[in-house]
């Protein structure tokens, strides 16, 4: 029997977040097996379907994704909290994970939150699954917190973008860590100005190449243009992420993770949850490209 526990860190992202789909697949497929699972935001919601046995389901759900069905799960509200009220997706997404306690997870899994009154992450290891999902998921300004015991919890990537202290915190002897956010510098009204490096070029995913590619086309038939003033959406979302990417490199300096996975797909914005096939594509590219580190993990470990 195997004493040696792998736990899986799953980072916050938004849209992004459908990278950690195509890295789980990945590496069942190169026979990693994952003992532990904790998530942050959309990594919560990825990694409780996975410990659920049901991420397949969730798949095949996300993989349907038009621009039009993204905008239809987008109920907006016009109450004090958030801009959604996230009640159409996560009934949706109830559907699909139909169990509402820890207890039905086949492997250990950790969502964390941060509690609004204390400004200190909040571990959820047991109770309520959908509860610890929907709290972690509550990106401020965008969806409405949750109350909790007296409090108010938003995202856990206010506090901890990339879970891996949860993850050691639970009995995880390596962690894998995967980041969504170690290229936000490049979203939103910043696209416009990228220049890849030719070693970006080789490690980038196809999908992401030819975007680029036609970018560089059209912006070299064109002159100079006043830039576009972002909205107050892109200006949010994308000040968060910055915040959160430097949160994340210095908590991850004191406890770093034994290996990194950063799926790239600068292409795919915050709400960009229709885009499905190209995120999943990047997070299977990441696990690709650090085959180097896995393999001897699980040759250690056979």
């Amino acid at each position: 029997m195997r004493t040696v526990k792998i736990g899986l860190a799953l980072g916050s992202g938004a849209a992004r977040g459908w990278s950690h789909i195509g890295v789980i697949n990945a590496l069942q497929h190169a026979g990693i097996n994952i003992d532990i699972v904790a998530g942050c935001s959309i990594g919560s919601l990825v990694g409780a379907a996975y410990s659920c046995g049901r991420l397949p389901m969730l798949e095949k759900w996300v993989r349907s994704f038009r621009y039009w069905d993204v905008l239809r799960l987008m109920d907006l509200s016009w109450r004090r909290g958030g801009l959604l009220r996230g009640e159409r997706v996560f009934n949706q997404y109830r559907l699909l994970l139909p169990f509402d306690d820890f207890n039905h997870c086949e492997k250990r899994f950790g969502a964390v939150a941060t509690n609004l009154s204390t400004g200190r992450e909040l571990w959820f290891t047991e109770g309520d699954l959908h509860h610890a999902i929907r709290a972690s998921c509550s990106m401020p300004g965008l969806m409405s917190p949750v109350a909790h015991n007296g409090y108010w919890l938003v995202d856990g990537a206010v506090v901890n973008p990339v879970p891996v202290s949860l993850t050691r915190a639970m009995g995880a002897d390596v962690v894998i860590a995967v980041d969504l956010q170690h290229d936000a510098h490049l979203m939103q009204q910043d696209l416009l100005s990228v220049n890849l490096t030719n070693s970006e070029i080789e490690n980038g995913s196809s999908e992401t190449l030819r975007w680029h590619e036609r970018l560089r086309e059209r912006l070299s038939r064109t002159t100079p243009k006043r830039p576009v003033t972002p909205t107050a959406m892109e200006i949010m979302s994308t000040s968060i992420q910055v915040l959160e990417n430097r949160l994340k490199r210095n908590r991850m300096a004191g406890d770093p993770p034994d290996i990194l996975l950063q799926p790239v797909c600068p292409q795919i914005s915050t709400l960009d949850f229709h885009r499905a096939d190209a995120a999943i594509a990047a997070g299977q590219l990441a696990v690709e490209k650090k085959m180097d580190e896995l393999l001897p993990l699980v040759r250690a470990l056979a």
